[in-house]
């Protein structure tokens, strides 16, 4: 999947493309007038990403006639005076949205993008790694259209005084906007994000070169990644938006190969494990080795029923294993699991912790709607 030049502003977006406008845009917010009435409206997803920009929606709040924030949560958030917060439920499309309008009778821009729930393979975490279909731009009109939008969307749970002053502000907007100016400032702006994103991704090399051991850090054994290294990469967002499928592989007895059936042997069963792991994963996933005994891969993105999936596959190739050098018994369990929860260690996800029970080698937790869940019961 290609992402769009950081000089298109619509397509497919990279989160860092995407925060770099969501910047320019606020910036246009707080250099508007003392006394001119401006409305802002931001889609977060969830509260940490808010977090981060706090300070700046601070001063946004103190300046602007309206400033609405919409975020994934169960109870209010308590958020700098003068921001309004929306509650968004997990399962509406808005959750789904990062959005950002500003709009005053002589300007408007707007960011909107949808998680498509999908990684770039190339990104250096997963985090950075997120892809968004969406746009952006310095046009009162399409601003204007996106309020509109964003309003109705959200409907009752804006409170009454802070929509008479939302409508307040669209009314005030009567004279034409000044298209002329918006296309060389979009220009000036598009140039100025593109050479950005172009500086940080610079910046990641220089980082995956210098600073990326520990991310990149293999078992010796096997050449799959190390707990240590797939929880860098996993990074420590406390967001819940990229779902994780999750699947733990057991093979009970393989720390103790190289005593009962020789070191050559040993590494060779291990190495054999190793290879169908590695054949059953996109570029975006993940396999590592917990311990002695023990795998997981971390599929992100993946629904319910293709974790399944690809759990079935792996445990069907690993049963074959006898068939193959060096023809040692290899039995094997599996356990699959779908989350969200942040953050997360997969070391905790070995038996240690969480145990296998060997009658039932399929044990399923996590959250997943009737539909996933009555397509993986009625197995």
């Amino acid at each position: 999947m290609a992402i769009a030049d950081t000089g298109v502003r619509a397509g497919l977006l990279s989160k860092r493309a995407l925060v770099v406008a969501s910047h320019a845009v606020e910036q246009a917010a707080l250099a508007s007038g003392p006394h001119e009435p401006v409305l802002v409206i931001a889609l977060f997803q969830r509260l940490p990403y808010f977090l981060r920009e706090a300070e700046v929606y601070q001063r946004i709040g103190a300046l602007a006639s309206v400033t609405v924030v919409g975020m994934v949560s169960d109870v209010r958030p308590d958020l700098p005076f003068g921001v309004t917060p929306v509650l968004l439920r997990p399962d509406e499309e808005l959750s789904r949205e990062w959005s950002v309008v500003v709009l005053s009778p002589a300007f408007g821009a707007c960011v909107v993008a949808t998680d498509l729930e999908e990684l770039d393979p190339d990104g250096t975490t997963l985090e950075t790694s997120r892809l968004f279909r969406g746009r952006w731009g310095f046009r009162r009109e399409e601003a204007y259209a996106e309020a509109i939008r964003l309003r109705d969307a959200l409907g009752d749970r804006v409170p009454p005084d802070v929509r008479r002053r939302f409508e307040a502000v669209l009314g005030a907007i009567v004279a034409p906007p000044s298209g002329e100016v918006e296309r060389r400032a979009e220009a000036a702006v598009r140039h100025l994000a593109a050479r950005l994103v172009d500086a940080r991704d610079a910046n990641d090399v220089a980082f995956s070169k210098a600073g990326q051991k520990a991310m990149n850090t293999l078992d010796p054994w096997t050449g799959l990644h190390t707990v240590e290294s797939v929880n860098v990469w996993l990074g420590r967002q406390v967001a819940d938006t990229v779902r994780l499928g999750l699947v733990v592989i057991r093979v009970p007895g393989l720390s103790s190969f190289p005593d009962v059936h020789g070191p050559s042997a040993a590494v060779h069963t291990e190495n054999n494990i190793a290879d169908v792991l590695r054949l059953h994963l996109r570029p975006v996933d993940r396999a590592a080795r917990l311990n002695g005994d023990e795998f997981v891969l971390v599929l992100p993105g993946a629904s319910p029923l293709s974790t399944q999936a690809v759990a079935d596959r792996v445990l069907d190739a690993l049963r074959r294993l006898p068939d193959t050098y060096p023809h040692l018994p290899v039995t094997v369990e599996v356990r699959v699991q779908h989350t969200r929860d942040r953050p997360i260690d997969v070391g905790d996800l070995g038996t240690r912790r969480a145990p296998v029970v060997p009658e039932r080698p399929y044990t399923l937790s996590g959250t997943f709607d009737e539909q996933e869940w009555a397509a993986l019961t009625s197995r």
